[in-house]
């Protein structure tokens, strides 16, 4: 009896030094995505670079660089306001099981959307590429970060 004990703490020991080691990286994830923004954002010129630091005012600057979204006829305005909006009705409503789905699905649409015109102003060339790795994340701080020393080759 004492060996399985000896075991479930062992394990959970293990299991609270993954949890503190993925918090830890998370948290450094977090810092640079929004340095990076942050500094994009200067480089830009926009009002209250200080919004890259929370976490839903981040897509607030990101829909300011971008300004609208085409999709073939259709038009998205003012990405500065549907960007925020369009996370918080996925919190909101992301938890009502079909319905949330679904929104999930739109949000991160948009937001895909939304990354690739960004990096088409910097590298249309590359654009598609830099959205696809887009999808794991953890490139696009550095993608931000590499956006902020240059200047867009084309803006919208």
């Amino acid at each position: 009896m004492d060996m399985d004990m000896e075991g479930l703490g062992i394990f959970a020991a293990a299991a609270v030094g993954f949890i503190v080691v993925f918090v830890i990286i998370g948290v450094a994830l977090y810092i640079f995505l929004a340095f990076s923004l942050f500094k994009l954002a200067q480089k830009r010129g926009l009002d209250m670079p200080w919004l890259a630091w929370i976490p839903i005012a981040q897509f607030y600057l990101i829909g300011k660089m971008v300004k609208t979204l085409k999709i073939s006829t259709f038009e998205i305005p003012s990405l500065e306001i549907v960007l925020p909006v369009a996370l918080l009705a996925n919190a909101i409503l992301g938890q009502i099981p079909v319905i949330g789905f679904i929104i999930n699905l739109a949000v991160i649409a948009l937001t895909l959307l939304t990354f690739y015109n960004l990096y088409k102003q910097y590298v249309p060339e590359q654009a598609v590429l830099y959205t696809v790795l887009s999808i794991l994340v953890i490139p696009v701080p550095f993608f931000f970060l590499k956006f902020s020393k240059m200047d867009p080759v084309m803006m919208p």
